[in-house]
This record gives structure tokens, sequence and C-alpha cells, in this order.
């Protein structure tokens, strides 16, 4: 007889539910570019193997973490599994990509234990980026900016100029990482201050290479108050931000020197060759 075993996958990984060994598992993750999706799952399936976890489906959505997973067509084929019990755990990078409020939350956790099912979420106890305090560290290297309009079609256009001058700056990490850390910054900026701009206003991207190869990726806009801060940097209020700290940056803002428009920022560490997605 098999005896159930708590879930292991590290000793800061939040988890629900016990696991037997092979059980059967499903991977979920979502994010805007699809390589950032298929890195993620890679990541998550490393997980399952050394836990000795089958993994019997994978699936991501190309899709904001306000759209409701109920909305997301490879949320609801997991979903579909957990409910038929081909699949009896769940791996996904943090819990906040599949609920956005506390009753959410402990619905998910009711509606897993129903079922005699675990989850475990490995990236939501990622301290990498603590390792480099904010305010701490080598002087700028090299860097780059440009100005963009404040609107949500100067994404695209943020995300493909990105990866493009991230490999003419020659930083040693994830570029599809930290363009998608871009994206989300960017998106922040047009959501809350587009609006309140109006369609001549401007953000500023800057990405700069300190000598330490940290990377710094900054987007300024013209709206100075930022409501609720410290629950935007939580994830509490809006996704983007926390979105960003889940795929390892550290995010903080700031004032300009006249408090006529505001900056955030993100730190994103350089990693080995080897652990850089193709």
């Amino acid at each position: 007889m098999t005896h159930p075993t708590p879930v292991t996958a590290g000793p800061s990984t939040p988890a629900i539910g016990t696991a037997e060994a092979g059980a059967a598992v499903a991977l979920y993750t979502t994010a805007l570019d699809p390589r950032v999706a298929v890195h993620t799952l890679t990541a998550l399936a490393d997980v399952a193997t050394r836990q000795g976890w089958t993994v019997v489906h994978q699936a991501y959505d190309l899709a904001p973490l306000h759209v409701p997973a109920r909305l997301r067509t490879g949320w609801r084929s997991v979903a579909q599994l957990l409910d038929s019990g081909e699949a009896v755990g769940l791996i996904v990078p943090a819990e906040q990509e599949i609920v956005r409020t506390r009753s959410e939350r402990a619905a998910l956790r009711a509606w897993l234990q129903s079922l005699a099912a675990f989850a475990v979420y490995p990236h939501a106890g990622d301290q990498r980026s603590s390792l480099h305090p904010v305010g701490v560290g080598a002087p700028v290297d090299r860097t780059w900016g440009r100005s963009y309009a404040l609107t949500r079609a100067s994404l695209r256009r943020v995300r493909d100029d990105s990866r493009m001058f991230l490999t003419v700056l020659g930083w040693p990490g994830d570029v599809v990482v930290a363009a998608e850390v871009l994206s989300r910054l960017a998106e922040n900026a047009v959501v809350h201050a587009g609006a309140a701009c109006g369609p001549e206003a401007e953000m500023s991207v800057r990405l700069s290479v300190t000598e330490d190869d940290v990377l710094l990726v900054d987007v300024t806009d013209p709206l100075p108050e930022f409501p609720d801060s410290e629950a935007a940097l939580a994830g509490e209020r809006g996704r983007g931000l926390m979105y960003a700290q889940l795929l390892g940056a550290r995010v903080t803002w700031a004032l300009s020197g006249d408090a006529r428009a505001k900056t955030v920022r993100a730190w994103l560490l350089p990693c080995d060759p080897d652990e850089v997605s193709p």
C-alpha cells in the first residue's frame, strides 16, 4: 500500500494537500509571451521530476492575470483533469496565477480538498531578487532608452524593442523573461496613467546594465500619484507588478525630482548560461 507523503518541493514552497509517489500532475501557467510560458512549464516539469510525480498534462494561457481563470481555455483543461481524477496534483508558479481575491483563494483550496488533490506553487517562495538589495549595487555600465505613446498599441513595440536592445547591451540573463517584465511594467503604466494623462502622453522606458550585470528596467509615466502602492507591489491591487515579481524581479517605485512623474523599477539578476531559455 502506498501512503500519502507531504509535498516537499522545497523548504519555502507553498503547498496544499499531500501527494503519493508517482502521482499524476498537471502543470499550468499564464504569460503574455509563449516563450515565457514554455520556459516556465519546463521549470515546473523539473519540479515534478524531482518529486517523482508523473506529468500527464501541461497547459498555458496567453492572458493577463486579471482575466478570470474560468475564462481561460488552458486552465479549464487542467480543471477538467482534476475533476475527473485523471490528475491528482497541480503545479503552478504561484497561486495568484489562478485566483485574485481572498474569497477566490478559499474557494480554490476548498475545491482541491474536496477532490483530495494537492497543489504546489514553487515560484511563490522564490527570493532570488532579495539577494541584491534595492539602492545598493555597482554603477551603471551601459544603457538604452526611448519614449512611447502611453497606449496599448505601444506594448508590442516595447516588447520587440526590448528583446533587440537587451541583446545589443549584452545582458547575460534571460532576455525573454526580462522583456516580459518590461511588458508588465509598461502595461501597468498604460492602464493606470494612460486614461488620466490623455492621448498625447508618453512613457519613458530605460534598460540599464550595471557593472555587476544586474539589469534595471525603468518605466516612467507622467502620473505622479501611486495610490495603494504597497498593495500594488504585493499583488493585492492589480496583477502586473505582482507578475513581474513572480518572474524573479524586485520591484520598487519613486517620484521624479520635481514630483511630476513616477518611475517603476524592476531589478533582475543575471543567470548562468545553462539557465537561459533558447
